[in-house]
């Protein structure tokens, strides 16, 4: 797994489930099986956004898979669950963030045992983590383990690179499960902006740094900059949309990106015929009928960084714990996803 992922390298990874149940956790069982196994002498450090590792769902009350970690391990998790790790801990670092479960702390684990993570929820809280991680193990792979919804903070600000994980409670039907993955995966994958534009705006956005909304636009060849301070995109669109103008370029938009915000700046006339581009494509929530209403527009949609998403990882299994045949799925996922690996790596033993 970790060949076919290329993970010895690399500093940072962020696991992204496409729902709930998705499997991320056993994922990162079989990262932290494969690490040890090959002999790593690098640590892992863990964090997670939201809750992970806990014996049973909080919700339906299910069984999930626990998290092992070797001796050496760091962790990033709050002080609530640290009280329910049998894992023997060593604080290294209170982070002074705060969570529903108490302070974050960096912990070293000392001996081996079953932890619980439940990190931070914001981009910066976990930009915090990394720095009191890497002052501690410079040389640590630090993972991000993702949750629902809250795909938007592991963006490549932090991480090097991702796994996506799916799961048949997106779908039951495999031919489902492909066409919404390829769809989430090429929302992960949208193209950069390069060139002239892109120094353009991170030279906007270097002197807005405030700035949740950056508008490029020519007038007498000359580029008239239009930055606006939101608290956020959600119920701003028409402030955003009036704005815009019949030169509008580009369109920078700095937050989560759904389906209300663009149809807010759908009805805008002027919202056409140009670039909008986001941070990277963790920031994207929106449905293929949104993105084909942007292609009617001729908007080009573009990330200010690119994803690398390095695998995806199938849990053929249903919410209710039935487990399905993974061959139909490996199969319809392989015919949609042909440039990235798609594998079924199966429970991880702990």
């Amino acid at each position: 797994m970790l060949h076919l992922a290329g993970l010895m390298d690399l500093q940072s990874l962020a696991l992204i489930g496409l729902s709930k149940n998705a499997g991320k956790t056993t994922c990162l069982n079989h990262i932290i099986n494969a690490w040890q196994a090959s002999g790593q002498t690098r640590p892992l450090a863990l964090t997670s956004i939201g809750r992970d590792g806990e014996k049973e769902d909080i919700v339906s009350g299910r069984a999930k898979p626990r998290i092992y970690i070797p001796a050496g391990t760091l962790i990033a998790s709050a002080e609530g669950t640290l009280q329910r790790s049998d894992a023997l801990l060593e604080i290294l670092e209170l982070t002074n963030v705060r969570t529903a479960f108490g302070e974050v702390i960096i912990c070293r684990a000392l001996s081996d045992g079953y932890v619980e993570l439940a990190g931070p929820g914001a981009s910066e809280e976990i930009e915090i983590i990394a720095d009191l991680v890497r002052k501690h193990e410079p040389n640590s792979l630090f993972i991000i383990d993702g949750a629902l919804s809250r795909r938007s903070q592991a963006g490549p600000d932090m991480i090097e690179a991702v796994i996506l994980a799916v799961s048949a409670a997106t779908s039951a039907v495999p031919e489902v499960l492909a066409e919404k993955t390829a769809f989430a995966l090429n929302l992960l994958l949208t193209p950069p902006i390069g060139g002239i534009k892109r120094s353009q705006l991170l030279t906007v956005i270097d002197e807005n740094p405030s700035a949740r909304t950056i508008i490029l636009r020519k007038h007498q060849d000359q580029l008239r900059v239009t930055a606006i301070d939101l608290p956020s995109l959600v119920g701003s669109g028409q402030e955003i949309s009036d704005k815009l103008r019949k030169n509008t370029s580009l369109l920078f938009l700095q937050g989560a990106i759904t389906d209300h915000v663009v149809n807010e700046l759908l009805k805008e006339p002027h919202f056409t015929d140009l670039k909008l581009v986001v941070e990277d494509g963790t920031r994207l929530f929106i449905k293929p009928e949104t993105m084909r209403k942007l292609l009617n527009q001729k908007i080009k949609l573009r990330v200010l960084n690119a994803l690398d998403v390095r695998l995806v990882c199938l849990n053929p299994s249903r919410p209710s714990g039935q487990l399905l045949d993974p061959e139909p799925f490996l199969a319809a996922l392989r015919q949609k996803i042909t440039t990235i690996p798609v594998v079924d790596l199966g429970p991880a033993n702990m």
